[in-house]
């Protein structure tokens, strides 16, 4: 049985998870939640329709509220017809075709945020680097103006404190009050938009149609929220977990340094070794056999891809991080009609940052321990993620 609310648990989450993976396909948690951790169950879980979206706040203690009402409105949240609707109007601008002809501007801002890091020697891989570049990519697509971002980033930051494990009265406080200002930007944002569109993906949305069917404005406002949130928290950890693996396999980024065709298996390989998300929920719409497990209807299925990503079933060595994997699957985008939209974006925004950091690094050092912040879905370091850096 695994121990969410061990603070400790958060330390170490692989070793728990492996012994548990080893014993069965799926395991409980104290709090009595039922967790898919073997690669196979995991996908069959993501993919299968009959498992609808759950609420991840209903399940963390949060039932009601601003917060909570939130989180019913985003995308994320919704299931078919719905979702599809909302995803239909808003892929389009998350193509692989279309994040790739944004790569240079996304290259630009890694560089501008980073040159001071290369001058100085050293970087705080979270806090800065991690923190920053997801949210100047997004404001950027959106056409958020530089004056305002540092409030937005603020407000998106205490946003992301509604996903921890543990919500006290100060921080459930925190997360309404960024809510709240954030909804009210927002919606002016969209209505200068409707009165002057631009090129930016905000003016794209208030345009888009599907069959004569338009985004309203409580759904735009709820985009908006929704994409600032998902394309910081999980993509900051992200960046910042590429930094802490390089410096802790420096054979590895010597292999990538050499060979510039392996930055797309090594963001795989970063995404498969340590995965953001610890885990999203679904919904069992009906009685369901999932390979040979009975699951009653009304019950609420955690899938956990840090386990996933280390099943000794589906990967060789799953506790090494090897570049040169081939066939990586990492869950950490999702799969099914729930996918993460924004895969290509962080995809990109993570190979750019990394190819900048080659260019200009020879080696990276950490300048303290590793902890990870205890109680939280959406996995990160606690406080910031020192690096020195030594010059190419």
């Amino acid at each position: 049985m695994l121990d969410l609310n061990d603070p400790d648990f958060w330390q170490d989450i692989h070793t728990p998870l492996a012994a548990a993976m080893d014993a069965a396909a799926f395991a409980s948690t104290t709090d009595g939640v039922l967790y898919a951790l073997r690669a196979e169950e995991v996908e069959a879980v993501l993919k299968d329709p009959r498992f609808l979206a759950a609420d991840l706040l209903a399940m963390m203690g949060l039932r009601q509220g601003p917060v909570w009402a939130w989180w019913q409105s985003v995308m994320f949240s919704q299931n078919p017809p719905e979702h599809t609707r909302l995803r239909s109007l808003v892929s389009r601008a998350f193509t692989p075709r279309a994040i790739d002809r944004r790569r240079p501007s996304i290259r630009a801002r890694a560089e501008q945020i980073l040159d001071p890091a290369f001058e100085a020697g050293r970087l705080d891989a979270q806090g800065n680097l991690g923190h920053r570049l997801p949210l100047s990519v997004m404001s950027d697509l959106l056409g958020i103006p530089d004056t305002d971002r540092d409030t937005f980033s603020n407000w998106t930051t205490d946003l992301g404190l509604a996903f921890s494990a543990a919500l006290d009265t100060e921080a459930r406080a925190r997360v309404e009050n960024a809510l709240a200002e954030l909804t009210l930007y927002a919606a002016d944002l969209i209505e200068r938009r409707r009165r002057s569109p631009g090129e930016d993906l905000l003016s794209a949305l208030v345009a888009a149609e599907d069959g004569g069917d338009q985004l309203s404005t409580t759904e735009l406002v709820a985009m908006v929220t929704n994409l600032m949130f998902a394309a910081h928290d999980t993509t900051r950890g992200a960046l910042a977990v590429m930094v802490m693996l390089l410096a802790q396999h420096p054979e590895q980024m010597q292999a990538v340094r050499a060979d510039r065709s392996l930055l797309s298996s090594t963001i795989d390989e970063t995404l498969r070794y340590e995965a953001i998300t610890f885990s999203t929920s679904r919904l069992a719409s009906e009685d369901i056999v999932l390979l040979g497990t009975e699951i009653a209807a009304g019950t609420t299925v955690g899938v956990c891809p840090p386990a996933a990503s280390r099943d000794p079933r589906r990967y060789e060595r799953p506790h090494e991080f090897d570049v040169r994997r081939v066939d990586i699957r990492p869950p950490t985008f999702g799969a099914g009609v729930h996918s993460c939209p924004g895969a290509a974006l962080a995809r990109a925004e993570l190979e750019e940052a990394l190819g900048v950091i080659l260019d200009h690094c020879s080696s990276i050092e950490l300048e303290e321990s590793i902890r990870w912040m205890p109680l939280t879905h959406i996995r990160r370091f606690k406080d910031s993620l020192w690096v020195r850096l030594v010059s190419a």
